[in-house]
């Protein structure tokens, strides 16, 4: 560490470039050279994907591309994409892409059938189930016990590439959800491809000991539910559609928000 506190800021930058938005923000703290060079524009540009241009709201008065970049990383915390249909914002560890696909954008069999499944504004919603806070304005209720298929999908070219991303539904937690134990059928891979990734899951079941942690619904430190819905590594090279498909038979009673993909952790 002595011998890089004599370096050029420059030399620092590029160093810290090639670590993580964490690693910049901790090394910020060991002098006033570190300090600038880990909150320069060359840094923070470098944990900026290509996209984020095109993924700023629309009503900012101001261009992303004159804020400082610093700024501009953490101004993207679930920032609203594609008319308020999607929440992008970047992992904070490792700098990678993550999306919400809202329950609107979702594909969902018989979904606008009343006696089947509900949309509920959040005011309207939040006074029903008392349910946590939601990042988008709606919420589908499955209201009569039924079959319940859900597809979900996104564009490969908006994620990380050479990452390895985890798919998750989030939904309502045990307060108001209810239903049988049987397993939901999921299906995660590229449109068209044969090798998506198969498992079964459970929505109803809590968690027990000797469970294996991936089938289970684990509750959220914002108060939601996730259960994961399986795996898909971006390698960056072709660009699809990357397709996420529920299937099960008879539920009730369950609150989507959306889906949830992210950077499976090491």
């Amino acid at each position: 560490m002595t011998e890089m506190l004599g370096l050029p800021e420059g030399c620092i930058a590029a160093i810290i470039s090639s670590t993580t938005p964490r690693d910049a923000c901790r090394l910020a703290c060991v002098s006033s050279t570190f300090r600038s060079a880990a909150d320069s524009d060359f840094v923070w540009d470098s944990f900026l994907p290509p996209e984020y241009l095109s993924s700023s709201s629309s009503s900012s008065s101001t261009t992303w591309s004159a804020l400082w970049k610093k700024k501009l990383y953490f101004r993207t915390c679930h920032n609203f994409i594609y008319n308020g249909k999607m929440s992008f914002w970047f992992d904070l560890q490792s700098g990678k892409n993550c999306y919400m696909i809202s329950a609107r954008e979702l594909n969902i069999v018989d979904g606008d059938v009343i006696y089947e499944w509900c949309w509920f504004s959040i005011p309207d919603a939040k006074r029903r189930f008392y349910m946590p806070d939601c990042r988008f304005p709606e919420v589908v209720k499955r209201s009569e016990i039924g079959p319940i298929e859900i597809g979900g999908k996104i564009n490969t070219s908006l994620l990380s590439p050479k990452t390895t991303y985890v798919a998750y539904l989030v939904f309502a937690g045990n307060r108001i959800w209810r239903g049988n134990d049987d397993p939901v059928e999921v299906v995660v891979g590229l449109a068209g491809s044969i090798n998506g990734q198969k498992r079964t899951v459970y929505f109803h079941r809590e968690h027990q000991d000797g469970d294996d942690d991936g089938f289970f619904p684990k509750k959220r430190g914002d108060g939601w539910v996730e259960s994961e819905l399986g795996e898909f590594f971006n390698g960056g090279d072709e660009d699809g559609e990357l397709l996420m498909t529920i299937k099960t038979r008879d539920k009730e009673f369950l609150l989507v928000q959306g889906i949830e993909i992210r950077p499976k952790k090491e």
